[in-house]
């Protein structure tokens, strides 16, 4: 039951940037409350989910309630899926990070002004420079394996835990690499690589992207410690579903309600929107708040995925570890960049030949098995999506969750540059197979989701051209903030975690400074 008095902060979401926000507020003694749609999961209990999936092929986390995680996707024909959007839209405590991979980057330094250096995107209303100690900052808080890249942009402070070496076999790609005149890095990784902050080191149990043990980061860490420490009071599936403002841009007060169909009316000095790129969105819209310049919802992002690999004659043996450990930015930046977006490339190793049975059972089925397995490489490449306006979520005018709240229509559009970004990922990915040997090199013709939803509220210092302000404030308001990857103007070709927890500090220490 939620108290009836008034909060210094409310953080609607739960997930890295609500708990990175509240982590940085902790100190001040502001009384905060953090509000989420979902459950609380037992982390003890991970082992057995796992099992119960790999067996039985229950989800793997069960936070997905349809009555209230409705959408309606109206997407471009050509996007593929790896999963449903619902199983990376997650609503628990933990957020996105209860099912992830880990790879963690930061974004490189021409992400923050892709238009003023390559005349596509938008620039940012920061730098690099203004959120690299916030960088250095979340890398401590999350916990980073790794060392510096070819290709990362320039750092203060070293990485608090040693990297992850090759696994076996790729060496190769360092060969192909040094013949055609490029380097590939050690991938840096929010995977405890030595026991790191009161969570052990990875023991290779190869479930990655749900780590039954926790030497992989997930946000439920921190928020359950600022809650065991009493400095932040959590109320768990609680929706929030309008904030109320008055003729002067001030939120007075938030309505949410529980589960079992209780409402609330919570009231706090200050309000940060941490629920989620599109739950963000949906909530400023039904809220009908920040969206006199038609902002909300727009530029919706992601990171797009394709790829090339084929059959070797040496033998891989794969998911010794459940991750990647190369990576390269070669063709991330360079003169073409003015008419493509960015791409980074992991080398990847192992296709199940049992998820590929071409029709066989029994006694051929098994004789595949032995032949194709380790003998499968290929190379992935993560690609940049340009913010669209088309690219959008809306509210749906016919469909309604448990709540009677529109759900929101999600639509990923592409653009020419995308297309462009796509086929160059195509052509170098199918190059780079072949130049390692593979045969029967086969590639990824649709656009693979990454489930890195960014955009929707972005930033810009003209409240024309966005939501919220460069301090993440809401631009028509002043006590209501944005956290998440929902304020990137732009996504880059790297992963946004670490992105998110950077902003979601700085975020933290300006609200710290109004108190």
């Amino acid at each position: 039951m939620l108290s009836t008095s008034k909060y210094d902060v409310c953080i609607i979401g739960s997930g890295v940037a609500g708990a990175m926000v509240a982590k940085r507020l902790a100190g001040t003694g502001a009384k905060i409350l953090m509000l989420e749609a979902g459950k609380q999961f037992d982390r003890s209990a991970r082992f057995e989910q796992l099992r119960s999936h790999e067996i039985l092929r229950t989800p793997l986390w069960p936070w997905v309630s349809e009555d209230r995680d409705g959408y309606v996707d109206l997407s471009a024909p050509e996007i593929g899926y790896t999963y449903t959007l619902n199983e990376s839209r997650i609503k628990a405590v933990g957020g996105s990070t209860l099912f992830w991979g880990g790879l963690i980057n930061r974004f490189r330094e021409t992400d923050f002004c892709s238009a003023s250096t390559y005349g596509i995107g938008l620039d940012w209303p920061i730098s690099y420079a203004d959120l690299e100690r916030y960088y250095c900052d979340a890398e401590a808080e999350v916990g980073v394996a790794g060392k510096q890249n070819p290709g990362d942009p320039p750092r203060s402070r070293e990485l608090p835990m040693p990297l992850w070496p090759p696994k076996y076999g790729e060496d190769a790609w360092f060969r192909v690499a040094e013949k055609m005149g490029f380097e590939i890095g050690l991938a840096n990784h929010a995977r405890n690589s030595t026991p790191y902050g009161n969570r052990p080191a990875c023991a290779a149990i190869s479930v990655c992207p749900v780590c039954p043990i926790g030497a992989r980061y997930s946000a439920d860490y921190h928020v359950d410690q600022l809650v065991a420490d009493n400095l932040v009071e959590l109320a768990v599936e609680t929706v929030a579903r309008r904030l109320i403002t008055n003729d002067r841009g001030h939120v007075e007060m938030l309505l949410a309600t529980d589960l079992d169909g209780t409402d609330y009316e919570i009231r706090a000095d200050n309000y940060v929107i941490a629920a989620q790129t599109i739950e963000t969105a949906r909530l400023l819209l039904l809220s009908e708040v920040g969206n006199e310049s038609d902002q909300v919802g727009r530029n919706l992002m992601e990171h797009w995925y394709t790829g090339a690999g084929g059959f070797i004659d040496d033998k891989v043996f794969p998911r010794r570890i459940g991750f990647e450990t190369l990576e390269c930015n070669h063709w991330y930046d360079g003169p073409d960049r003015e008419v493509r977006g960015a791409i980074k490339l992991s080398f990847i190793e192992g296709r199940d030949p049992l998820m590929y049975r071409d029709g066989l059972v029994g006694t051929d089925l098994a004789e595949k098995n032995c032949r194709e397995f380790g003998h499968w490489v290929g190379v992935a490449a993560e690609i940049e999506h340009q913010p669209n306006p088309e690219s959008r979520v809306t509210l749906s005018e016919s469909q309604t969750d448990q709540f009677g709240d529109p759900v929101p229509v999600i639509k990923f559009a592409l653009s020419d540059v995308d297309r462009r970004t796509h086929d160059t990922a195509l052509e170098v990915t199918s190059m780079l197979a072949e130049a390692r040997g593979c045969r029967d090199v086969t590639s990824i013709g649709s656009y693979h989701r990454a489930h890195h939803h960014m955009g929707t509220c972005r930033m810009s210092s003209d409240p024309a051209l966005g939501v919220v302000d460069a301090n993440c404030k809401v631009h028509s308001t002043d006590n209501l903030y944005v956290a998440g990857a929902s304020v990137f103007p732009t996504g880059g070709g790297r992963q946004p975690m670490l992105t998110i927890a950077a902003m979601a500090l700085r975020l933290g220490e300006h609200l710290a400074t109004r108190r």
